[in-house]
This record gives C-alpha cells, structure tokens and sequence, in this order.
C-alpha cells in the first residue's frame, strides 16, 4: 500500500474508528470508576473526571458481597449486631453464613486459582494430545481428530445438567478442581487443534534425529518440539485464560458458598443491586476494572506470540 494514498487514509481512518469504539467502553468504565458520586451520576455526564478519586477501589477491595447485594464491612458488623438483638438465631447464622468481608479478594484469588489451573492442564492434555495425533501412526486418527473437534459445534450451554449431576456424583461441586476440569474440557476442542497444527509445522526430521540418538520421547517434546511450537502453546494459554476467568455461568452454577465465589458472580452481585434494587455503579465500575487488569496484562505479554500461533494454525506449511 502506497503511503498518503488513497488506501492508506481509509485503511488508517477505519482501523482508527474501530479501535476507538473498542477501547471506548474501558475508558468509560474507569473514568466512572475514579468519579465523585456526584459526578458520576447525573443527567449531565462528563468524559472526565473534574475531581479524582480511588475510594471505590479501596471500597470495594476491603467490602464483601451478599446474596442481598452488596456491603461494606462496617454495615456487615452492624447487620450481624443487629441480628443478635433481635435474637433470631438461624436468621443470624444464615446471615453469617452468607456475609464474608473481603469477599472481593477472596474472589479475585479464587478466579487466579481457578485460571492457573485450567492453564496448565490445558497445556499438559492438548499438547500431549497434539503430538500423539501428529507423530505416531493410531488408527483412525483423522476419525478421532475430528470427534474431539465436534464438540465445538455443541451448545455448552446444553450440556449443564449432565454436568452438573456428574460432578454432583464425584463431589467437585463447589471445588476448584470441578471447575478446573469444566474450563479444561471447553478448551479441548480448540487446543488440540491449534497444537496439532503446531506440531504439523515442524520438520519431522527433528524428531527423527533425536530418536536415532537414543532421545526419549518425553524428552523430544520437551526440549526439541514444544520450543518450536511456543507460538502456538501461548495461543492456547491467552484461549485458556480467557475462558476461565471470564466465566460467569460455570462460576455461578457450580459453587453454592462465598468462600468458593468467583470474581464475575460477585461482580454481578453488586450489578444486580439487591432486595433493594440499588446498583452501587461506583463499586461496579472499580470491579470491572479490577477485573481487566489481569487478562489485559496477560494479552499484552503474549501478543506477539498470539497471533504467531493464530496464523500458524490456520495456514500449515
């Protein structure tokens, strides 16, 4: 393309646009987020902030989250004083039960918990499953490179109840290991495929050569194919990551206690507003940015290598 062309100006001019309506509602978010209430809440909004503030960051880093909505901790002291006075025992206990201050942190570990581990065992089975489906003569491997594939077109949706009666039945309901597995298996379909066609890319003498020295096949893997195939087992990761921790349905429907709540659920807790139907949107922005931050860092780190292995695996050489 010719510079000042044409083509340039309008190639420029729609990249542009299209980037500024991408990042739009993430600067929306976050200047709402270090508004004052009065400002972030009034028929006359700004796009920016006249008076900064991070309160609601430290708010809702150091608050908790209920059924009923959202609290902060000294209204949660005060609820449970209240409770007692009253004297209705199980009301207080229910009301214990589902209080937990700091909840946001204990959150947002849970979701880093939950990511790494369905990261890594989404490394360990693709990767594994890959090589196999490229390397070693199996029969029927095409049939069974497409059975894994097929999934993909199954509504995940569809399959919640099976699922959840078997992890009812293996007891990894409301456990990070059920949900570790849960995320693993929706990245199958589409991890084995990006790893397979890794594997395809590399010269099969490399392996030939190794074998012939008497190199063990773990050890081929590990220390002359995978290093070849970082592009594409980095895809798999940004894949992996972006599915766990932006779930929200898998969170909400397969963990039932706040200690095991992830950080979507308690999010949508505070969007919902509670009994008293009151969305505390200064608290929701802080929280939404509190959640970018790792998948963003996550993405910029990886870029490169993410679209090195999304090219790889749909052009094969």
């Amino acid at each position: 393309m010719k510079k000042y062309s044409t083509d340039w100006y309008w190639y420029y001019t729609i990249n542009s646009v299209l980037v500024i309506l991408i990042l739009f509602p993430i600067y929306w978010t976050f200047i709402s987020s270090v508004k004052k209430p009065h400002e972030l809440i009034t028929s006359e909004p700004t796009f920016y902030p006249h008076t900064w503030t991070w309160q609601y960051y430290k708010n809702i880093w150091y608050s908790g989250v209920t059924g009923d909505g959202w609290i902060d901790k000294s209204q949660d002291n005060e609820q449970v004083k209240d409770s007692k006075v009253v004297g209705n025992k199980a009301q207080s206990q229910a009301d214990k039960s589902y209080r937990n201050p700091r909840s946001i942190q204990r959150a947002f570990f849970n979701s880093v918990i939950v990511s790494a581990g369905t990261i890594i065992l989404t490394i360990i089975v693709t990767t594994l499953a890959g090589y196999a489906l490229t390397v070693f003569r199996i029969p029927f491997k095409e049939v069974i490179f497409i059975l894994l594939i097929l999934p993909i077109l199954v509504p995940g949706i569809s399959l919640i109840i099976p699922l959840y009666k078997l992890l009812k039945e293996l007891g990894l309901t409301d456990s990070y290991l059920g949900l570790i597995l849960l995320h693993t298996t929706g990245m199958l379909p589409i991890g084995v495929f990006m790893m397979r066609n890794a594997f395809a890319s590399i010269p099969g003498s490399l392996r030939e050569v190794a074998l012939l020295e008497g190199t063990s096949e773990l050890r081929i893997i590990l220390t002359v194919m995978l290093p070849l195939a970082i592009p594409g087992l980095l895809t798999v990761m940004v894949f992996a990551m972006y599915q766990s921790w932006n779930d929200y349905v898998l969170a909400f429907l397969f963990t039932n206690t706040p200690e095991m709540q992830m950080l979507n659920v308690a999010l949508a807790k505070i969007a919902m507003g509670g009994s008293q139907f009151e969305i505390k949107w200064g608290s929701l922005t802080a929280g939404s940015m509190i959640s970018f931050i790792p998948i963003i860092i996550f993405y910029t780190l990886l870029q490169r290598y993410f679209v090195r292995g999304i090219t790889g695996s749909a052009v094969k050489e």
